[in-house]
């Protein structure tokens, strides 16, 4: 391989010489034109410290022959950055993985999540608008949505955002009574936070659920209740 004193005192022991080579430094970086005889003759250790080779493919079939040429033969290190004129500029990212990590807004999100999917599965899961309608003897579209307004029926964001409607609030012979009641003695208006409330044991009902008290007829003692979480912070 040709290669000036200078060259070659820096890259002997890093480069068998391969005949018919040539080579050239270009900003104190090596780039090496082998015939193609020659190519499954070369073979290249680990430069030393300070020396850069770069190897140049002028097309995608050339690119994929040097990869697999270069596989196994050449130990792959980090890129070489370039800080001067001439040279390939390959920039090494790296994000620490703690930047990944969610904070404690995500964590109470994804949380949120997982217990309205919870409470969904304790709820019997949901109706869809036109099985309510059908539930309730036909009722219209209208007049479902009034009662989702006024509180005696209980929705919440479905898929795309369509309301469905939990399964436990409803019986042979339509909505468990007091539900109106006990929306409005709760301190908050969130479905999802209301849809808790009724599906989960409550010790204040003696460890049975809100939903389960109202089906039996006990307005009074589960409004108590609801009223007893705004006191007490739920």
């Amino acid at each position: 391989m040709a290669l000036s004193q200078k060259c070659r005192s820096k890259a002997s022991a890093s480069v068998k010489s391969a005949r018919g080579a040539s080579a050239k430094i270009i900003s104190k970086v090596y780039s090496f034109a082998l015939p193609r005889a020659e190519v499954k003759k070369f073979g290249l250790k680990m430069p030393p410290p300070g020396v850069k080779v770069v190897f140049t493919a002028t097309s995608p079939t050339a690119k994929k022959k040097l990869k697999h040429w270069a596989t196994g033969r050449i130990k792959l290190t980090r890129p070489a950055s370039a800080s001067e004129p001439g040279e390939t500029k390959e920039v090494e990212t790296s994000i620490k993985p703690s930047a990944y990590l969610p904070n404690s807004r995500a964590r109470a999100l994804l949380q949120g999540l997982k217990i309205a999917e919870e409470d969904l599965k304790e709820a019997g899961g949901a109706f869809e608008p036109s099985e309510v309608q059908l539930l309730l003897s036909g009722i219209s579209r209208q007049a479902l949505e009034k009662r989702v307004k006024e509180g005696s029926l209980l929705a919440v964001p479905g898929p795309s955002n369509r309301r469905r409607y939990p399964v436990m609030q409803f019986t042979a012979e339509g909505v468990v009574p007091g539900l109106k009641k006990i929306q409005e003695a709760l301190p908050t208006r969130n479905p999802w936070a209301i849809l808790n409330f009724l599906v989960r044991s409550d010790n204040r009902l003696g460890g049975r659920k809100p939903i389960e008290v109202l089906s039996d007829g006990d307005v009074d003692l589960v409004v108590s209740a609801a009223r007893g979480m705004g006191l007490q912070g739920g």
